[in-house]
């Protein structure tokens, strides 16, 4: 199956800073506040497993500074996904950009160096040395993401491989997969009934995978 995942890709050499690829299910009505005024969106690129170190590094700063009216919002985006291995559904929470952790705040240049010296860090990401603030289209993006409440399902099934029904009025049969919909958590097989395949809807939890003797 292809990899329909959002991904980040960062132009350090245009004014491009983010791009969001591929499909977002979300909501054209949804309020979406973008950043306060006198504010913008920056991007840190943080160390692996950091991003989440990061930001409670930086909410400290803040509160011990009283920032608060310099640094508005640190995110790290992340959704929940289910993932169904080994016939076993097990829910969790995915980062939708690893590595990058997402800052609304006053470019002041004290500010600049304080995050630059916080563990974990890498860098801003910049445009001729200097951190460029996301485009409001592209924070918008991100922000819906966050807010979209739908769960991503990662499966390990695949096309052809041969699934045993071990719910419903098809229990028993058995019989190769010809579709997967990640989406609506089914696939559909091919089960032999009376010598005759027929086609079949299943949930995910309606099969397990077939065993070789």
């Amino acid at each position: 199956m292809s990899d329909d995942k959002d991904s980040v890709v960062v132009n350090e050499d245009s004014n491009l800073v983010v791009e969001v690829l591929g499909q977002e299910q979300v909501s054209k009505n949804e309020d979406v506040s973008l950043s306060k005024e006198g504010m913008n969106w920056y991007i840190l690129q943080c160390y692996s497993g950091q991003e989440h170190k990061v930001k409670y590094r930086i909410d400290e700063l803040v509160e011990k500074n009283d920032w608060s009216n310099i640094i508005n919002r640190v995110l790290v985006p992340e959704e929940e996904t289910i993932e169904i291995k080994n016939n076993k559904r097990v829910e969790k929470i995915s980062k939708i950009y690893p590595g990058y952790v997402f800052i609304e705040m006053e470019y002041l240049d004290h500010l600049y160096v304080a995050i630059r010296q916080i563990s974990g860090v890498a860098k801003f990401i910049t445009a001729k040395n200097k951190p460029v603030p996301v485009k409001e289209d592209e924070v918008l993006r991100v922000l819906r993401k966050i807010g979209d409440k739908t769960k991503t399902i990662d499966v390990d099934f695949e096309i052809d491989e041969v699934v045993k029904v071990i719910a419903g009025p098809f229990r028993g049969y058995s019989g190769p997969i010809t579709e997967i919909f990640p989406d609506k958590g089914s696939l559909k097989t091919l089960i032999s009934i009376f010598g005759r395949e027929t086609p079949v809807n299943l949930n995910f939890d309606q099969v397990e995978k077939a065993i070789n003797s």
